[in-house]
């Protein structure tokens, strides 16, 4: 009668190439959850903006988004890691006033994601009821959000002159070692 099974030298070598299978997957899988940590982030600021457009709109005033770490409050040093609110600015300040009705807001999950905007929407974007976007000092508001991650590409969120917000790939980010 002949027996089935396996050697102990031949459950070694199969655990051993599915040891060296796996640590040649991990890198390529841990990409691809940095990848989707960014799209997320992305996706995320990019459907505030188009909530926070429509609701000008829908509201006929002006509607303010801001970046916010307690969920309530604008933060003033243009840090939109910890998330974002948007809300009717009804004193035109482009920073919420307790009077000011919150709309929304958003926190994703940023862990290891940075998330920046230059200097014309560092602060907030602000949407009028015509669906354009302007600063609170009557100039023109357009600019763009860097969204990276730990490799050098990441995405770029641009805010049109016309306030429609889009996004597209952005290789211009800081690759981490």
């Amino acid at each position: 009668m002949r027996h089935q099974g396996l050697t102990a030298i031949e459950l070694m070598v199969t655990i051993g190439v599915l040891a060296i299978l796996t640590m040649l997957a991990a890198p390529a899988f841990s990409q691809m959850l940095e990848r989707q940590r960014v799209i997320g982030a992305t996706n995320s600021l990019l459907n505030a903006m188009h909530l926070a457009r429509s609701e000008a709109l829908k509201r006929n005033e002006r509607v303010t988004l801001c970046p916010s770490s307690d969920g309530e409050t604008c933060r003033d040093n243009g840090v939109w890691a910890d998330g974002w609110i948007w809300f009717a600015d009804r004193g035109s300040t482009g920073n919420r006033a307790a009077e000011d009705p919150l709309i929304g807001h958003a926190a994703p999950n940023l862990e290891n994601v940075q998330v920046s905007g230059n200097s014309p929407v560092r602060d907030y974007v602000s949407y009028l009821p015509r669906g354009t976007t302007q600063r609170t000092n009557g100039a023109l508001q357009m600019g763009s959000f860097t969204v990276c991650g730990r490799a050098e590409e990441g995405r770029r969120v641009i805010v049109s002159s016309i306030g429609r917000p889009r996004s597209e790939l952005h290789s211009g980010c800081q690759a981490e070692p």
